[in-house]
């Protein structure tokens, strides 16, 4: 009996050590590696009254006016304009957006006074819509529009869009010019490019 009992505390003793020995501090190394995105998701669309148009074909289709309208006052308008979203999805702590473009033009003439070209920051959660202060002016003309530059920290938790009208003579930009009968005839064409750096 005696031995018995020798034995069981032996065996109690052991289960306890070993209790003892899974609370010991013990540490490992975590990781993880977070890879570079940084990209410009630009998205056409052209409205006419309240219904917006995607335009997939930025190259080929991309903002055509088309035949412009004569009103009974000789100046000429489009019932359409177009509108460029361009939301960046990029963990860099800088960047920019830059606005460039050549002539809207036929031959040597061009309509690069004649199309209002308005910058604006919408509000990712509300929608809300508020008129970028940029160097210049964020309402300008095509001819001004050259070479403006958005920066992330101008539009924080928003993203970049920009309205492209034919001038109308109501409500236009500083300095725009209405198109009118005095314009050659012929089919005026340009590029915008929009470049997200670095």
């Amino acid at each position: 009996m005696r031995n018995k009992v020798v034995r069981t505390i032996s065996i109690v003793a052991v289960i306890f050590g070993l209790s003892g020995l899974c609370f010991a501090a013990t540490s490992m190394k975590i990781a993880a590696s977070i890879g570079e995105t940084h990209q410009m998701n630009v998205a056409l669309n052209k409205v006419n009254g309240s219904t917006w148009t995607p335009i997939t074909d930025l190259t080929g289709v991309g903002m055509d006016f088309g035949a412009l309208t004569k009103g009974t006052d000789n100046i000429f308008r489009s019932d359409n304009y177009f509108v460029v979203d361009a939301p960046v999805v990029s963990n860099k702590t800088t960047w920019t957006i830059t606005h460039t473009r050549t002539d809207f033009a036929s031959g040597t003439n061009n309509l690069n006074d004649s199309v209002n070209v308005k910058f604006i920051k919408v509000d990712n959660s509300t929608n809300a819509e508020t008129l970028l202060a940029l160097t210049g002016g964020g309402y300008v003309t095509y001819a001004n529009s050259n070479s403006k530059v958005v920066n992330n920290s101008d539009i924080t938790g928003c993203r970049l869009r920009i309205y492209y009208s034919i001038a109308s003579g109501s409500d236009d930009a500083t300095g725009a010019a209405v198109i009118t009968t005095a314009k050659p005839t012929g089919t005026y064409t340009g590029t915008v490019t929009l470049t997200l750096s670095p």
